[in-house]
């Protein structure tokens, strides 16, 4: 990924809106073009920065998570493709496998160490709708911050952004210290 980013660009509204319709076509492209289920990773990062040298660092991490727990399950990858906007780091996969099965080795990969609590690693079916964990009896994600659900902490704005980011910034210095 040869792009220079903005690290200081606050990334806007408009912005943010228009990078997921924009993973929306690619997702579908891939979908039409392959006839499999497609993997699209990015970094869950609150706040207006989506971009530096420690979250593109946490990204190749996923990344290699993914591609090393995709060939342990002996799931065939058709196409790759990374992007990086202002908006955060993409990687899209078409996977030759059981949607459902992608999905539980993904799963596997956010729940193997805590670095894997910012990965947001969605499964899309051919049809293009999302695997959930609940599908397979896993409970939904737990909040970065503290154990109740992720979605009723985002729904009651529980926790600060800056509070958020400086946990995620901790997390990655943790994950890669010594490394």
């Amino acid at each position: 990924m040869e792009v220079k980013l903005d690290y200081e660009h606050e990334v806007t509204v408009p912005e943010m809106m228009y990078a997921r319709d924009h993973r929306v076509v690619m997702q579908r492209k891939l979908i039409a073009e392959f006839q499999h289920p497609v993997v699209c990773f990015m970094l869950n990062v609150p706040g207006p920065h989506k971009v530096g040298e420690e979250f593109e660092k946490a990204f190749r991490y996923g990344v290699k998570n993914i591609n090393e727990a995709l060939e342990k399950h002996g799931m065939k990858k058709d196409a790759e493709k990374e992007e990086a906007f202002v908006t955060g780091y993409i990687y899209y996969v078409s996977v030759d496998a059981d949607a459902v099965d992608i999905k539980k080795a993904m799963c596997e990969i956010e729940e193997k160490d805590r670095i894997g609590r910012i990965f947001d690693i969605d499964v899309l079916r051919t049809d293009g709708s999302k695997v959930s964990r609940e599908e397979f009896g896993m409970g939904p994600r737990k909040c970065l911050m503290c154990e109740l659900e992720a979605h009723i902490c985002a729904r009651n704005r529980t926790h600060t952004v800056k509070s958020m980011v400086e946990e995620i910034h901790r997390i990655i210095k943790e994950s890669f210290a010594g490394a």
